[in-house]
């Protein structure tokens, strides 16, 4: 990866989670959202350590990474919230698994400071 991330791979986990969301509303198959939250937690966490890995580079791109932090100090506490009232034991473990990799990308996100683009 170095350097990009892989925002389609980012935006299909974020359509899963979404979908698998609006599938707990309406009371499918737990397997059918358990499935999704699992999906969505492999890309999520793939993406994760993908950042990891590009963050302790000696160079990297800034660009790439300031927009996607910017969205994701938004969005990664709302999905915490999320992820945090499901109360369904059967989902419990993908639950838990998923909160761990939004909390580890929302620890990044509040230190991660960028480019300042009022410099420019």
């Amino acid at each position: 990866m170095y350097g990009e991330i892989d925002l389609e791979s980012y935006t299909i986990s974020i359509i899963r989670l979404n979908t698998a969301f609006q599938k707990l509303e309406d009371n499918a198959d737990v397997l059918e959202i358990r499935s999704l939250f699992e999906e969505s937690y492999e890309d999520l966490q793939k993406l994760y350590l993908d950042i990891v890995d590009d963050l302790n580079q000696d160079e990297v791109n800034l660009n790439e990474y300031y927009l996607f932090f910017a969205n994701g100090k938004q969005a990664f506490p709302q999905y915490i919230d999320a992820l945090k009232s499901i109360d369904n034991e059967e989902l419990e473990s993908s639950v838990n698994s998923l909160l761990n990799v939004f909390e580890n990308l929302n620890k990044i996100a509040k230190e991660f400071k960028g480019i300042d683009f009022n410099d420019y």
